[in-house]
């Protein structure tokens, strides 16, 4: 893929950046950075506080979406092993 320049806009900051992302993609990610720091902003004025803080709630998004994938992958992976078993039994 080719760099294009992109213009994303974050906590009032524009960003103009080089990037091979979609742009549709990056826009929703700057969107969704943009929601958290706005959901935050409103406990502190201090800009740095604002975004470590919206920063720790993104994190914890993707852990605890992370957390959730494995915990699927593990119950799809008992579940193939009782079938397994069970083909196994029937055979």
């Amino acid at each position: 893929m080719s760099e294009k320049k992109l213009t994303l806009k974050i906590f009032g900051q524009v960003l103009n950046l080089k990037s091979d992302a979609d742009p549709e993609y990056a826009q929703k990610l700057a969107d969704y950075v943009d929601k958290q720091i706005m959901k935050v902003s409103r406990q502190s004025n201090d800009p740095l506080k604002v975004v470590l803080l919206a920063s720790m709630n993104i994190a914890n998004d993707f852990f605890s979406e992370q957390k959730n994938l494995i915990d699927n992958n593990e119950a799809v992976s008992q579940k193939a092993d009782k079938l397994i078993e069970l083909i196994k039994e029937a055979v």
